[in-house]
């Protein structure tokens, strides 16, 4: 789901979702204008919050990826 939403993406675009997902996952709304389409389904996640954490992994590493590579994607 995570390839599939980011591929074909701007750095800025990619780090958009990023950022809306684990928002999501911690109880925000994200941007109404941003469709993040099948991956709403994983705003259900908050209601574990042990989950939280495994569930915005790969998220995290996406991110930690971007940042290493030494490019300026925010």
């Amino acid at each position: 789901m995570l390839a599939a939403q980011i591929e074909g993406k701007t750095l800025p675009e990619a780090a958009q979702v990023i950022e809306a997902m684990k928002g999501l996952m911690q109880g925000r709304e994200p941007d109404p204008a941003l469709d993040l389409g099948d991956l709403e389904a994983l705003a259900g996640v908050r209601k574990f919050p042990v989950r939280i954490k495994c569930a915005a992994l790969s998220w995290n590493v996406v991110e930690q990826g971007l940042q290493a590579g030494g490019r300026e994607w925010r």
